[in-house]
């Protein structure tokens, strides 16, 4: 029998200023969203916000005024938003009445402090990946959202690809037989992109610290926290051989503890016995690869990433959805279940790395 093998790629189209989708909203509801966060991914969040008619830009806020000026430049005549900066600036944010969401595109590290603070305020918030790097920020998100009865969405544009959405489709129709196996790779080397803070949390900690780009798309397609669910982990990492280099470098200081690998490979394996494998290097000098590759009995599925017109088109698909979810009540795609799931792989790896490459136990959040 001849085994079924695809291999898809995106079907891109140029970003302007109509919806790429004719989904009905109910035009009559709009959503003031709170944009905290203007550095150069808060500003293209807010750049393909602006072509969907029920979001409305109510304010903007960033520590820096330089970022908030360069924000306010996007906006197109008739758009005056509330403009705050400085450190207490998403506190006084969450507390406007004409802000509804608050979405997050700060560093790691402020992700849920803001996002706890907008939440107790009764604003949803949507939150840049990852969303939350320890057990107890995950478990502080989950507890406060169903406390203050608030949406707490993640901000996981990769799982808004078109070729993905076909992968799915695919897999759902038995086209490569039952799905066994899949893997994912980030590879990306930051190079000039590092910034101080990421630069430092990669000295400071050692596992899969942005596993949500595969991570996120992989569980969708084999419907995990439904049909399916990840129950044990094992991670394994190179030696830390760059980074040190990379933080001489940047911080004119030695690093002889810098922690994260040059290259971490997790293993997972689900409850139906399905597996998963996602590789991860930000550090090492190779070419970007965010690869897909579904295994099933009877073919496979590689999907490769198309670049930065893709990623602006993932992205306006997530926002117009996200907005579609708040205005109408929809699911969104991605619940607070999901957004646990996925990046409770940043501390459980670090934990099976800390054990020696032990395996670990990985939580259910959906029960």
């Amino acid at each position: 029998m001849r085994r079924k093998s695809f291999l898809l790629t995106s079907r891109v189209t140029k970003i302007d200023n109509k919806l790429a989708s004719s989904e009905p909203l109910q035009q009559e509801q709009r959503i003031g969203v709170a944009f905290v966060g203007l550095g150069e991914r808060g500003r293209s969040s807010l750049r393909l916000m602006l072509p969907i008619e029920s979001a409305e830009v109510a304010v903007l806020c960033d520590l820096s005024a330089s970022n908030l000026a360069a924000a306010q430049q996007l906006l197109p005549e008739g758009i005056s938003p509330v403009c705050l900066d400085g450190p207490d600036a998403y506190r006084q944010a969450c507390q406007l009445e004409q802000v509804d969401l608050v979405y997050i595109c700060t560093d790691w590290t402020s992700h849920p402090q803001i996002a706890i603070e907008a939440m107790r305020q009764g604003k949803d918030v949507a939150i840049e990946v990852p969303a939350a790097t320890t057990m107890e920020e995950i478990r502080e998100l989950l507890q406060t959202a169903a406390a203050s009865h608030r949406r707490c969405f993640l901000l996981e544009n990769a799982c808004f690809e078109r070729q993905l959405e076909d992968a799915i489709a695919a897999i759902r129709r038995g086209d490569i037989g039952e799905l066994v196996h899949a893997e994912g790779n980030y590879y990306h080397c930051l190079d000039a992109r590092w910034t101080m803070w990421r630069l430092e949390i990669n000295r400071q900690r050692r596992g899969d610290l942005y596993p949500t780009h595969e991570l996120g798309p992989i569980c969708q397609a084999m419907d995990i926290g439904r049909s399916d669910f990840l129950e044990t982990l094992v991670c394994m990492d190179s030696s830390a051989l760059t980074g040190p280099n990379i933080y001489k470098e940047r911080v004119r200081k030695e690093a002889p503890d810098f922690q994260n690998g040059d290259h971490t490979t997790t293993l997972i394996r689900t409850r139906r016995g399905r597996t998963i494998l996602l590789r991860h290097d930000v550090m090492t000098e190779q070419p970007y690869d965010r690869r897909l590759l579904f295994i099933g009995t009877r073919g496979r599925i590689e999907l490769h990433d198309t670049g930065r017109p893709s990623h602006e088109e993932m992205t306006l698909e997530m926002n117009r959805r996200l907005i579609v979810a708040l205005t109408t009540g929809e699911s969104f795609g991605i619940d607070i279940q999901d957004l646990a799931t996925w990046c409770s792989i940043i501390p459980l790896s670090e934990e099976s790395l800390r054990r020696g490459f032990a395996p670990v136990s990985i939580p259910d959040f959906y029960v």
